[in-house]
């Protein structure tokens, strides 16, 4: 490398995410997924001096530091990565300043959390909910679930569980959804698709969830349905093994089904499976670019949960199944549930933040803490610690 007769002012682009901790360093590119990674102790003192905040995202080398074999290969792969560059001081009057992107949320408190997001009673706080989930069956009330839903904004996703044959009045409740202009979805097993003689169709979305073994003669009787009735349809195969990938791929392809998800199903005895198929590898997380935006995001919320609630059969509101219930549609308006999670809800701001996540410098390129980790008793699914 060329040398200065002052020095050089080295800087890292504001597109640039620096994951740092004690033991390691990582650069992302924001822009195309390259990455830097790097334990050794030059690095990581580099770079934590150029994160102090009197040094605005720009530091000082001498000579004798760009020499440095360590140093120099790394500011050498920076410049070759386009995430950083290093500036001859001489050609400078002033010490540059580089606008680090920054997450401002400084403190863990749901309430500081909740204040730092400006969701003050000044602001409509029903902004915040994106997505309702209806669980119903044959003792739901649906003259109070519609009283109820007429309150929520318009806009959001529903998305509706149960035996629909057995609720009383469930052509009301598909009515109303009906005049929405929101999507809708209805989830329901292959083998209890709703017998009615109006399917719905207004921007409506008709999840079949199947689970292994299959009746294939009722299989065959449903999809035939679906698709002489002109539906808007996706299939979920919920899968415990690698017999059960096996058997919806050879649906997938015999049927040739165009929408469809395959949704790992974790029941206790599977670990292996999850942990060969499910669990993330370094290679899983960087396989495709992570903006700054996402990265914050995995910061600030749980991108599974925030803005989701789902009502149950009996009126009690929860913002994670998981969770303790934060509100009943009998006796709670829906700013007042939206409101006690924003304050004091477990489910919408539930990161990363636990052991061994926040020792790893992918903390915040991971995906949200989901219901896996809850279900397994985990607070990481993957490879890296």
């Amino acid at each position: 490398m060329e040398t200065s007769i002052i020095g050089w002012w080295f800087t890292i682009e504001p597109y640039v995410y620096i994951g740092l901790t004690s033991e390691c360093v990582l650069l992302y590119n924001t822009l195309d997924g390259e990455y830097i990674e790097s334990n050794k102790v030059e690095i990581i003192q580099l770079l934590k001096k150029l994160l102090e905040r009197n040094n605005q995202g720009v530091v000082y080398l001498t000579n004798e530091d760009i020499q440095n074999r360590i140093v120099e290969s790394f500011v050498d792969e920076v410049r070759e990565k386009y995430m950083g560059d290093i500036i001859d001081i001489a050609l400078s009057n002033e010490k540059p300043v580089q606008i680090l992107p920054l997450f401002n949320f400084l403190d863990n408190e749901k309430l500081e959390v909740y204040k730092r997001h400006n969701f003050s009673v000044s602001r409509n706080l029903l902004e915040n909910l994106f997505e309702i989930t209806i669980h119903v069956n044959n003792e739901t009330d649906i003259c109070a679930f519609l009283n109820f839903l007429k309150s929520v904004p318009s806009k959001i996703i529903f998305n509706i569980y149960g035996k629909l044959n057995d609720v009383v009045n469930n052509e009301r409740l598909l009515s109303f959804l009906d005049n929405s202009s929101s999507l809708k979805k209805v989830y329901c097993l292959y083998t209890e698709i709703p017998c009615s003689q109006t399917f719905f169709m207004n921007n409506f979305l008709y999840c079949v969830l199947v689970n292994f073994p299959i009746d294939i003669r009722l299989w065959e009787d449903v999809l035939i349905t679906l698709r002489e009735q002109n539906l808007s349809y996706k299939y979920i195969f919920n899968v415990a093994s690698l017999n059960d990938c096996q058997d919806a791929e050879q649906l997938i392809e015999r049927f040739r089904i165009k929408e469809y998800q395959i949704k790992p199903i974790y029941d206790g005895t599977n670990m292996a499976f999850f942990k060969e198929y499910v669990f993330l590898s370094k290679k899983d997380i960087l396989s495709m670019p992570i903006s700054i935006k996402n990265i914050f995001a995995n910061q600030a919320i749980n991108t599974y949960d925030f803005g989701k609630i789902n009502i149950m059969s009996n009126g009690d509101v929860f913002a994670n199944m998981n969770f303790l219930p934060i509100g009943n549609i009998y006796k709670d308006s829906v700013y007042d549930i939206v409101c006690k999670e924003l304050n004091e809800g477990e489910s919408w701001f539930r990161v990363r933040d636990k052991e061994p996540c926040n020792r790893c410098v992918f903390q915040w390129l991971c995906p949200s803490p989901s219901d896996y980790e809850i279900a397994i008793g985990l607070t990481n699914l993957c490879h890296v610690m």
